[in-house]
């Protein structure tokens, strides 16, 4: 059988296994979105790590466009058991590589190992890389190595499973922003966060320390339908089972969706003069000046816009360690912002930062607290209406 029919027939034709990669906290915002993407996708299993699901290889394409919350999403290709470096290289080695990549292409191995007898990693990735070029001998082609191909080895209680990335570049990559502000919020944090805060695309946002505009950058693309995968490509593509008049077909679908707005939805605002003009560049350069407005101005001299004043949701991510007012105290620049909030955006829904817990204790905001690792801290997300 030719290739052609052998990759219809175990690949394109079946039902695959994926796997999405999300942030503790955010698995079941991402098996509900996942949900939403397409009719023959369903979710299997809302892990620690992220949700399993099961789907065409087209559902692949349609979460990796149309999903802002995981941060990779991959198709499991082998599970198999695995004691020895013996093993683990002729198990390997008995995969159809030859379905799921492009004539040689060695990818590079991520390995995690848990209790399991095999747990060097090096050696790990070593015997895996041997069976993948064993494979591709069989077949009379010569193994190249491929830096935007990678297989992901889990291996725990000597259980093995191969899973390749899908996405290449993580899909916090929008595409829209270089990533110029010191360990900034992910888009798919951001994603995640005004989700949590009831966020829908038709709402009035505040983002009134918008720093390198990531909040106000994810909710425009929400407010005007724009999906998370439009303008950047993903690693798939270079897959022998993709079907580019497929995904251009997906694309159309998905641009004859995305609205102009009537007026800007988005308020973002920073004391920083540097951060604003590069967000100003932004918005103009990814033609968002529909959604959003931005100024420099002072978050303690903002007032809710409107007669009456619109009500929608306030996210704020505050500059931790930097002094928001003469004050001084991190407990103080926090007691600031909650009087604020209870002063002047009463009835409006909030999303705030916290980058330590104790700090909840004399805010007097009644909302919920959520646990939310950033940039390797762990956080407090604040989130419900003032």
């Amino acid at each position: 059988m030719n290739l052609e029919k052998r990759i219809k027939r175990h690949v394109t034709g079946r039902r695959q296994e994926f796997f999405a990669v999300t942030l503790p906290g955010f698995q079941q915002l991402c098996a509900d979105e996942l949900a939403t993407v397409s009719d023959t996708l369903a979710a299997k299993q809302v892990i620690s790590g992220g949700v399993s699901f099961e789907g065409r290889l087209s559902d692949l394409y349609l979460a990796a466009l149309h999903c802002r919350i995981p941060v990779r999403v991959m198709m499991r290709l082998a599970r198999f058991k695995a004691t020895n470096f013996g093993h683990l290289k002729g198990k390997t080695q008995e995969i159809p590589w030859e379905l799921f990549l492009a004539e040689g292409v060695m990818p590079v191995c991520h390995v995690t190992a848990r209790q399991s007898r095999l747990y060097h990693t090096s050696a790990i990735a070593g015997h895996i890389a041997q069976g993948i070029a064993a494979r591709w001998s069989e077949l009379g082609a010569a193994p190249e190595p491929c830096q935007s191909q990678v297989l992901f080895v889990r291996l725990e209680k000597d259980a093995v499973t191969l899973s390749l990335d899908g996405c290449g570049a993580p899909l916090y990559q929008r595409g829209l922003k270089p990533h110029t502000a010191k360990a900034p919020l992910r888009e798919t944090t951001a994603a995640g966060i005004l989700s949590l805060a009831g966020f829908t695309p038709d709402d009035a946002l505040i983002d009134p320390m918008c720093g390198s505009g990531t909040f106000s950058l994810e909710a425009a693309l929400m407010a005007k339908a724009v999906p998370p995968g439009f303008h950047r490509d993903f690693a798939f593509m270079q897959w022998p089972a993709f079907r580019p008049r497929q995904w251009a077909h997906l694309q159309k679908v998905a641009g004859q969706r995305i609205r102009r707005l009537n007026h800007p939805l988005i308020q973002a605002s920073d004391s920083d003069e540097k951060a604003v003009a590069q967000l100003r560049d932004g918005i103009i350069r990814n033609r968002m000046e529909d959604a959003i407005t931005v100024s420099k101005a002072d978050f303690f001299d903002l007032q809710p816009q409107g007669r009456p004043p619109e009500k929608g949701v306030i996210v704020l991510n505050p500059p931790y360690g930097r002094r928001l007012t003469a004050k001084g105290s991190l407990e103080g620049q926090y007691r600031e912002i909650a009087a604020k909030l209870k002063s002047d955006f009463k009835g409006w829904r909030v999303a705030l930062l916290v980058p330590r817990k104790h700090l909840i204790r004399n805010l007097g905001l009644s909302l919920k607290s959520i646990p939310l690792q950033h940039g390797g801290l762990n956080l407090v997300l604040l989130v419900g209406r003032i």
